[in-house]
């Protein structure tokens, strides 16, 4: 009788322990979801397109208060679809010579903009919406500004290659023999902001139409020199989000907006913090002068 009692005792002991435990990593796990989804997130650096500021091999935070934390408002979308989100209230903007992490244009084919979940880049923010943005002798500058943007020793090694005709204009945004742009002299381009207005010039259908097809998810085509949205005559076209030029500080090594294009303000997932720890790719040697190194 008494055995039977001590058991029974034992048991409950070991279900409200059980339970607690369970509650423990549940607490644990929602907190921890709650950390990724609205306050920071952490990736691992696999290029050096940002050498010196992140080589690769860096695990660093990438903090989203700044910005706002941008929430996907459904999971399930098709192969085609632009995954649906929204934008939390921030504590401030994107600024000039942030380093931000962002997700990839292109999904299926660099045709049509769809944001790329699986692929996350980060790169140093050298144009923001309004601005109007050159390419001079391989140096970044922006109308209305002295000096050249971001890195400019970086930036100058580009002038220092032996064969220059391997970025071809081909290979550089817009993609088309009317822009005869390349990484030396580009440009200008004017990186659009919500509520800017453009007229629909071949010229500028040319640089905005991917642009205007995603805003809108409608088919924008040229007949007869005329821009025609969904059929309709276009004249003008007022964007509806800010757009952003995102490029590496390694210049000569970077795969960034000089090739791929702007970036919208949805794909922005959060600005660069801090380097968490960093080890060698190749030997898995750490690297501990790196360690808690900001990221600017």
């Amino acid at each position: 009788m008494w055995r039977t009692k001590d058991n029974s005792l034992k048991i409950t002991y070991l279900t409200r322990l059980i339970c607690r435990l369970f509650l423990y990593i549940t607490f644990s796990l929602l907190f921890a979801l709650f950390i990724r989804i609205f306050l920071c997130d952490f990736f691992r650096v696999p290029s050096n397109s940002m050498n010196p500021v992140v080589i690769p091999g860096d695990f660093i935070l990438v903090e989203k208060w700044t910005y706002g934390a941008r929430i996907l408002t459904r999971y399930k979308f098709g192969r085609y679809q632009e995954p649906p989100a929204t934008r939390m209230p921030g504590t401030g903007n994107i600024h000039r010579g942030d380093v931000v992490v962002f997700n990839f244009p292109y999904r299926e084919c660099d045709d049509t903009l769809c944001m790329n979940l699986n692929l996350c880049l980060i790169k140093r923010c050298v144009g923001l919406a309004g601005d109007s943005l050159s390419i001079v002798n391989g140096c970044y500058h922006i109308v209305g500004l002295t000096d050249t943007a971001c890195n400019v020793s970086k930036q100058k090694k580009i002038l220092s290659l032996n064969n220059r005709q391997e970025f071809s204009y081909m290979n550089i945004f817009p993609y088309d023999t009317a822009f005869h742009w390349d990484v030396i002299n580009f440009g200008p381009l004017y990186i659009p902001a919500a509520g800017s207005s453009i007229p629909l010039t071949s010229r500028n259908y040319i640089l905005f139409r991917k642009l205007i097809a995603y805003e809108t998810s409608a088919e924008v085509c040229m007949k007869d020199s005329v821009v025609y949205i969904n059929n309709s005559l276009a004249q003008s076209y007022t964007f509806r989000e800010n757009w952003y030029f995102m490029a590496g500080d390694h210049t000569i090594n970077s795969y960034d907006s000089r090739y791929f294009g702007l970036i919208p303000e949805k794909y922005v997932i959060g600005k660069a913090l801090v380097i968490l720890s960093s080890k060698e790719i190749h030997t898995g040697k750490t690297r501990w002068e790196r360690m808690l190194k900001h990221i600017e």
